[in-house]
């Protein structure tokens, strides 16, 4: 046994003992520059050349190593007799020919094997693999470094060692090769230590597909081992068989500190207590919604949601309940504005819906409510509610809702026009009792709001839509506001009516606006001398002169 092969064994011996299936991942490993120098001090203890043969070599070496003639360093190197010179000269000669030829002279298989795995250059170690029957590294070393790509992948096709193919896969700088390579590997443990090493996700994805890797031991390794990136990780615990393999992914679901293997994990679990607890008691907010995605227990989802700290854990136990009744008593006790929100996707009682559209001091929330409410409106009348129904809790909402804004939206859905009228005298914001006004067609309705509303705004913006003269004229002579007869008068064209109102009404105003309308200038030059307001005159005055121009 040669000195590499007690210094490789010493090396064994000082790892951890495994069974006879592992395979020693070091064997591709290169030799240590402390091994060099041992091997060789080794060697020169043991050196059986003459003093005058070592003078020679020496010289030899200069000559190979400095002198300007290829062909004299050439010759320099056949003369030599030592192996340790030539390995000398091998390791890392920029003279192709000085190097390649040093390296074929060599005898030593502990040399060789030193050559193989340290010289410089490619075509040395090719040299060294094949002097020493390795001829899958031969092909190895074309692989990764011939200059034409046909000829590295001729090279991976005719390589049947899978490890020298390992050393591709994570060394080679062609992408075809390594891509190429990893087909040709079926051992589950070396593509789980390519998966450990390499930093090409090509190679990573392409392990993790092959049908062949499915050794559940070695998936189960590389799903609890933090050495492998994590999404390697989270493909292996996919993989994993659920029955085989039940503890190992309760582990990591338990215990794992990474987000995406442990979210992983608890997708896997299959059991609703274990899903529960990492749901109650873990620290981590993305663990607890994962758990919670997977449970079907309404009470303990309720307890979720009325009891942990999170708002986004709330939430997906939120949207995991189907009762009614424990959504309601959820949102209740939700201070959460944006949770309140996620509980009225669960909510469909349309009381319900309208009571928080009343109540709910947020906006959006009582928003979000009345929105789902008249969304749903054609569902609620083929239930039961009748259209008068609907319209009656939406009339409640324009007259107690908190936000203006939401009232205005009930108003906007209510077609009913006596119960705008009933809006228009009772809303507390009185932009929505103009929003309701502006919503009635009717004339006669709109009359009845000008006569009786006390609001000017509101009576103003009705008369503005009255076009039925009858019902204008009828507003001139017995409407009990004057603005409203004033607005009216000023669109009659009735003189009878007109030269009546001023002459006999008892309000100025009414006089004034009446004399403004009247074509009769006798008329306007009675009323100019016999009116008792002076106003009234100078009005009748002004409107005699402009008609008789």
């Amino acid at each position: 046994m040669g000195l590499f092969d007690f210094i490789k064994k010493d090396k064994k011996d000082k790892k951890n003992k495994k069974e006879d299936k592992t395979i020693d991942f070091t064997s591709n490993d290169n030799i240590s520059p402390e091994d060099l120098k041992l091997a060789k001090e080794k060697r020169l203890k043991n050196d059986s050349r003459t003093k005058e043969d070592i003078l020679k070599d020496e010289t030899f070496r200069e000559i190979a190593m400095n002198h300007s003639n290829r062909n004299n360093r050439i010759a320099a190197v056949m003369e030599m007799k030592s192996q340790d010179v030539l390995e000398d000269l091998a390791m890392d000669n920029k003279d192709r020919y000085v190097r390649t030829i040093s390296a074929s002279r060599i005898t030593d298989p502990n040399i060789l094997e030193e050559l193989a795995y340290n010289a410089k250059y490619s075509d040395v170690r090719q040299i060294a693999f094949d002097k020493l029957g390795k001829v899958n590294h031969v092909l190895g070393e074309i692989a990764k470094y011939d200059k034409k790509g046909k000829d590295r992948l001729s090279a991976v096709r005719e390589i049947d060692d899978e490890l020298v193919l390992m050393d591709l896969c994570l060394n080679a700088k062609d992408q075809k090769v390594r891509m190429l390579a990893i087909e040709k590997i079926h051992n589950n443990q070396i593509l789980a230590e390519i998966l450990r090493n390499s930093s090409d996700n090509k190679i990573s994805n392409k392990i993790i597909n092959k049908e062949s890797f499915s050794d559940e031991e070695i998936l189960s390794d590389i799903a609890k081992s933090n050495e492998y990136d994590k999404f390697i990780r989270v493909e292996a615990l996919n993989k994993l068989d659920n029955n085989q393999n039940n503890e190992t992914i309760k582990e990591i679901a338990f215990n794992e500190m990474d987000e995406h293997v442990c979210s992983a994990a608890i997708e896997k679990l299959d059991f609703e207590d274990d899903l529960v607890e990492i749901a109650l008691n873990s620290r981590y907010s993305s663990f607890r919604i994962k758990a919670t995605e997977k449970i079907k227990n309404e009470d303990i989802l309720k307890e979720i949601a009325l009891n942990d700290t999170d708002k986004f854990v709330r939430i997906e136990a939120i949207k995991h309940v189907k009762n009614e009744n424990i959504i309601k008593e959820i949102y209740l006790q939700e201070k959460d504005s944006f949770v309140r929100s996620e509980a009225i996707k669960n909510i469909n009682s349309l009381v319900n819906l309208i009571d928080i559209s009343i109540k709910d001091d947020d906006l959006i929330v009582a928003k979000n409510a009345l929105n789902k409410a008249i969304s749903n409106k054609e569902n609620y009348i083929d239930n039961g509610y009748d259209i008068q129904d609907f319209e009656n809790l939406l009339k409640n909402v324009a007259n107690e809702s908190k936000h203006e804004e939401i009232s205005k939206l009930a108003i906007n859905n209510i077609e009913d026009e006596n119960l705008l009228i009933e809006i228009s005298k009772e809303s507390i914001y009185s932009g929505c009792q103009l929003e309701a006004v502006s919503k009635i067609k009717s004339e006669n309705l709109l009359a009845d709001i000008v006569k009786s509303n006390n609001d000017s705004n509101i009576r103003s913006n009705a008369i503005r839509r009255i076009k039925d003269k009858k019902i204008l004229e009828d507003i001139a002579i017995s409407g009990e506001y004057s603005d409203a007869r004033i607005e009216s008068i000023s669109k009659v064209k009735n003189q009878e009516i007109l030269v009546d109102l001023a002459y006999n009404d008892k309000d100025s105003k009414i006089r004034e606006s009446a004399c403004k309308n009247i074509q009769t200038v006798s008329v306007l030059d009675d009323i100019a001398i016999k009116d008792e307001d002076k106003y009234v005159r100078e009005v009748a005055k002004k409107r005699s002169a402009l008609l008789k121009k």
